[in-house]
């Protein structure tokens, strides 16, 4: 059955684009079978206990606050081990020699994406629009300790930078937890036919960026549907 998931179908047209525009090539170096197969269990295994975990923790002598703390800490963790295997990911797959400044170990995801959106030519609308999909931001908050987890419950990110401060409710966290999960079965699709012939498809990343919207429903039902 195809994938409707906005999220993931616009990750399928970027990986395509990198394809096509001659930068993909296996990085041996980059490449950590174990890795990745372990990161698909503890997906698969986090996903199914999160809510049941949750909904025990109301039968403990815990604070409501401190229940919510420990949930928006779970999903931040959650969407961030994602994000570091989004860089793993495409450093196997681009080409360094092919991007300025190539890239190493060091290389974080938010750099690896301009320096790829660069050299494919996007539009800077596209590239803000990948930067928005790949949570770029988010990424280097944590990558650089640049955020907060409030008692009510909220992530802030760059709480420091009257510019880039940002506030995210556990509502939201949820939504990006959906997100890097559809980001990620796209990296997985796709690298499954990597070396299949390319298939003709109308669809282009213009047609996709107007999907990336992500939709916020209670906190209650969401934690059901994780599982």
């Amino acid at each position: 059955m195809e994938n409707l998931d906005p999220n993931y179908k616009a990750t399928i047209v970027i990986l395509n684009d990198i394809e096509k525009k001659g930068l993909y090539h296996f990085n041996a170096e980059y490449h950590d079978e174990k890795f990745f197969l372990n990161f698909i269990e503890f997906q698969k295994g986090f996903s199914n206990s999160f809510s049941q975990l949750i909904r025990k923790l109301d039968e403990f002598d815990a604070k409501h606050e401190d229940v919510i703390l420990y949930a928006v800490y779970s999903m931040m963790s959650f969407i961030n081990s994602h994000l570091k295997v989004f860089e793993k990911f495409l450093k196997v797959i681009i080409d360094p020699t092919k991007i300025k400044g190539g890239f190493d170990q060091n290389t974080t995801l938010s750099q690896i994406l301009k320096k790829t959106c660069n050299k494919i030519q996007y539009n800077p609308k596209l590239k803000k629009a990948i930067h928005g999909l790949f949570l770029a931001d988010f990424a280097d908050a944590l990558e650089y300790h640049q955020y907060l987890i409030t008692k009510d419950g909220h992530l802030v990110i760059y709480p420091n930078d009257a510019e880039k401060i940002k506030q995210i409710s556990i509502d939201e966290l949820y939504d990006d937890s959906l997100q890097v999960r559809a980001i990620f079965d796209a990296m997985l699709d796709w690298a499954n036919t990597a070396d299949d012939s390319p298939k003709n498809n109308p669809e282009t990343i213009d047609d996709l960026v107007k999907g990336l919207i992500n939709q916020v429903s209670s906190l209650d039902r969401k934690l059901d549907r994780i599982s």
